[in-house]
C-alpha cells in the first residue's frame, strides 16, 4: 500500500479484527518493513488508541483492554455486511429495532465512501424477501427476558394462548430459541412443573421477580430437540412418527426445524415426528419429499396415504 493513510487505517482494522496480531503477521498483511510497522504504530498511539507491545520470543501487538478508543475502522466489505445486516433488522420480527437499527444504518451511511454506500445499495435493491412478514416481538420484553435469564431470575408473564385465552405465568427463562419466522422462549412452569416453550409474540408483559432460581443443566441440543417437537409436532391434532430411508442431513433440507423433528438412526436412514391439521396434508407433505419412508406411529396418516396411493394409481390408469 503506497499511501500512509491507507495503511495506518488498514492496520487499525486488523488490531480490531483479532485480539492479538505477531509482529510478522502484521508486516506480511500490510507488505511493510518492521521500522514502517513501528512508525506506522506510533502514529496510531498519537491519535489516541492504547496499543500494547506484546512480549514475547516473537513479540506482536494488541488494542489495549479498556482504552479510549476512536470509532471503528471497517474494510469496505465489513462496512457492506454490516449495513445489509442492519437493513435486514429494521426491516425485522422484533418491533422497536427497526427504529434503532435505521438510526444506526443512517450514521453507518454517512461515513461510507461513494463507491460502499453505492455497493449497500446495490445489494439492498436486488434482495426480495419471500416469505411474509413474520409475527412481531417486542424488544422490549425480548431483553428483560433476556436480562432475567442472565440473572437466573423467576419472571411473572402476561401470555396469550393459542386459543386467545390470556393467561399469567410465573416461570424459570432459560433460553430465547428463534426460527426465520418465529421467536421462542423456553422455560420451566413452576406451577405446572414442567416445560414449556412460548412464542415471545403472545408475550404481553415480562416482569422479573425478586426470586432467583437455580439453573437446571440441559444441553443446548436437548434445548433445540424439545423446541422442535414443541412447535411441530405438540400443537397438532393429527401426528405420526415416519421411518425415513434416507440420511438425516439430507432429511433436514426438505424438512427444517420449523416443520419437523429428524433424528438420525444410522447413516442411511433417520426417524422424522411431526404434525399437522389433517392426516391427508401430512399424507401429501410426506409424499411430495421424495423419499421412501414407514409410518411408524399415526394410523389415521397411514390410511391417508394408502387411500391417496390409491387415488393416485387410478388417475394413472385412465
Amino acid at each position: 500500500m503506497t499511501r500512509t493513510t491507507g495503511r495506518t487505517l488498514a492496520l487499525l482494522s486488523l488490531l480490531q479484527a483479532r485480539r492479538e496480531w505477531s509482529g510478522a503477521e502484521l508486516r506480511e498483511r500490510l507488505e511493510v518493513s518492521e521500522r514502517t510497522l513501528r512508525r506506522d504504530i506510533d502514529d496510531l498511539r498519537e491519535l489516541g488508541y492504547g496499543i500494547e507491545a506484546v512480549r514475547g520470543r516473537h513479540g506482536g501487538y494488541r488494542l489495549g483492554a479498556g482504552a479510549n478508543l476512536p470509532p471503528l475502522a471497517l474494510a469496505p466489505d465489513e462496512s457492506v455486511a454490516i449495513a445489509v445486516g442492519l437493513r435486514a433488522a429494521a426491516a425485522g420480527a422484533v418491533t422497536g429495532l427497526e427504529d434503532a437499527a435505521a438510526r444506526a444504518l443512517a450514521k453507518l451511511e454517512r461515513s461510507l465512501s461513494p463507491a460502499v454506500r453505492r455497493q449497500v445499495e446495490d445489494v439492498a435493491e436486488s434482495m426480495v424477501p419471500l416469505d411474509p412478514r413474520p409475527a412481531d416481538v417486542d424488544l422490549t420484553v425480548v431483553t428483560t427476558i433476556a436480562s432475567a435469564i442472565a440473572g437466573r431470575r423467576t419472571t411473572r408473564l402476561d401470555y396469550t394462548r393459542r386459543d386467545g385465552t390470556e393467561v399469567r405465568r410465573v416461570v424459570e427463562p432459560y433460553r430465547i430459541v428463534h426460527t426465520p419466522q418465529r421467536w421462542y422462549l423456553v422455560a420451566f412452569d413452576r406451577e405446572r412443573r414442567a416445560w414449556r416453550t412460548l412464542r415471545v409474540d403472545r408475550i404481553r408483559h415480562a416482569v422479573p421477580q425478586d426470586t432467583d432460581f437455580v439453573r437446571r443443566q440441559i444441553p443446548d441440543d436437548a434445548v433445540r430437540q424439545f423446541t422442535t417437537h414443541s412447535i411441530t409436532t405438540a400443537p397438532y391434532p393429527f401426528r405420526a412418527r415416519v421411518h425415513v430411508h434416507a440420511p438425516a442431513d439430507v432429511v433436514r433440507q426438505s424438512f427444517d426445524a420449523t416443520v419437523a423433528s429428524v433424528t438420525e438412526v444410522d447413516e442411511n436412514s433417520s426417524i422424522l415426528e411431526a404434525g399437522s391439521h389433517s392426516p391427508d396434508e401430512f399424507a401429501l407433505y410426506l409424499g411430495l419429499a421424495g423419499f421412501r419412508f414407514d409410518v411408524l406411529e399415526g394410523g389415521e396418516v397411514r390410511a391417508a396415504r394408502a387411500a391417496a396411493g390409491e387415488r393416485m394409481t387410478r388417475a394413472a390408469a385412465r
